[in-house]
């Protein structure tokens, strides 16, 4: 709970400084111009570059340090070892999650990277944003509904939950860690989608 409150509150900071930029622009100002979807190349880049490249790393190595941490799971020992154990469980699950994502993607033949929205608002974009996880856009540039990113969260949480990792934990678990996977998506859309362009890296 106290986790969710921090997460919040970084939040409302975070977009507490970027609307004001945008407040500051004129009433003419246009809507940012579209972003062509990825090609196959470009998703297959992507995904091996997040998967398997230093983004998959640092943040197996961020999420296994949190995890430590917090002591979950309890029966891994907080030392290297248990540290260890974390690392590999955390980038396992990432490279599943991954996997599932943009095969399924693939498979629709579609582009579920998040991009900012081309409305103008505060409404319309908060709306594009919370929406994003459940959408993907098709080679035309149309936005439609999409599976994928919310099946790789899942696959990414209830998989490890009901193989490798310890009792108690299992299916009923992993599907609360996917919610909560998927809320925690939806809030850093929100951020992505006010955060300043200067701040936005490019997507691949």
């Amino acid at each position: 709970m106290r986790c969710g409150v921090y997460i919040g509150a970084a939040i409302v900071l975070l977009l507490g400084s970027a609307l004001p930029t945008r407040a500051q622009q004129p009433e003419t100002h246009e809507a940012p111009r579209p972003v062509p979807p990825l090609n196959d190349h470009q998703l297959l880049k992507k995904y091996v570059w997040s998967t398997l490249g230093p983004n998959g790393l640092l943040s197996s190595a961020i999420a296994a340090g949190l995890e430590q941490w917090r002591g979950s799971p309890e029966d891994w020992e907080r030392d290297e070892n248990g540290y260890a154990e974390r690392w590999a469980s955390e980038y396992a699950a990432s490279a599943i999650g991954n996997t599932t994502k943009y095969a399924v993607a693939r498979m629709l033949h579609q582009d579920p990277s998040f991009v900012p929205c081309e409305c103008v608002g505060v409404k319309p974009r908060l709306g594009h944003a919370l929406a994003a996880p459940f959408k993907a856009r098709r080679k035309d540039g149309q936005w439609e509904f999409s599976p994928a990113t919310v099946l790789g969260l899942t696959a990414q949480s209830v998989i490890p939950a009901a193989t490798w990792y310890p009792a108690p934990h299992g299916v009923r678990d992993g599907v609360a860690h996917a919610a909560s996977a998927v809320l925690s998506k939806m809030a850093v859309d929100v951020v992505k989608e006010f955060l300043p362009e200067r701040f936005r890296k490019p997507k691949i």
